[in-house]
């Protein structure tokens, strides 16, 4: 009996610490030429996407479309809007089905670039209600009928090394808090990865067909 017991919980710690490992990136679709990968996180039962497509355009061009809040609902998944505030914060409202209430993230944003590799980074991450200074208090909507995310973080990465031709790559891990399951939660993921950057491709393909025809 006892010897039994000490196999079944051997068993059981060694499966629990590989469940806490982070995973491998997993293909999960490509298609439009955009590729997305998820993989599993240690202490998290939501997934973490890994989303990768070329865009022929100016590196600036595609840092001020994406850094202006007033098109995110144009291009990003289930984004109902954003607003800059001030010291790099970002907030951003998405949308999700009834009953489910809305989610939020307050995100500080911050930029670099690496001159050497010629790759302009965005960082991502989300700071909860409570621990954000008080002027950005006073600037985000009151929460009522919706939710902050436990965790959003991540990064834009932009390599212009082929420019005109710019890699991107966007990864983000999110936890949206209550009562979603895991395993609902981590099929949107696929969705918000793919949608976002397929509407971000097709924006500047149909920006360069309009400039062409200026010409």
């Amino acid at each position: 009996m006892l010897k039994s017991l000490l196999i079944y919980l051997t068993f059981f710690l060694s499966f629990n610490a590989d469940a806490q490992k982070t995973s491998a990136w997993i293909l999960a679709k490509q298609e439009n030429g955009i590729t997305v990968y998820t993989r599993t996180i240690a202490n998290s039962h939501y997934k973490e996407f890994k989303a990768e497509v070329k865009i022929k355009a100016q590196l600036s061009d595609l840092l001020n479309f994406i850094k202006k809040s007033e098109y995110c609902p144009e291009w990003q998944y289930k984004c109902l809007y954003q607003l800059q505030i001030s010291d790099n914060y970002l907030y951003k409202l998405s949308n999700l089905p009834w009953p489910l209430k809305d989610r939020y993230t307050i995100m500080k944003s911050t930029e670099s670039f690496d001159a050497k590799t010629k790759i302009h980074t965005i960082t991502l991450k989300n700071i909860h209600r409570q621990l954000l200074p008080k002027a950005i208090k006073e600037q985000i909507p009151k929460e009522g009928n919706t939710l902050q995310m436990r965790t959003s973080d991540g990064y834009w990465k932009f390599d212009s090394n082929q420019a005109p031709l710019i890699h991107i790559t966007h990864q983000m891990h999110g936890d949206p808090a209550g009562i979603i399951p895991a395993s609902l939660a981590n099929l949107g993921v696929i969705n918000a990865a793919f949608v976002t950057l397929n509407n971000l491709k097709k924006h500047f393909e149909m920006t360069q067909k309009i400039n062409q025809r200026s010409l």
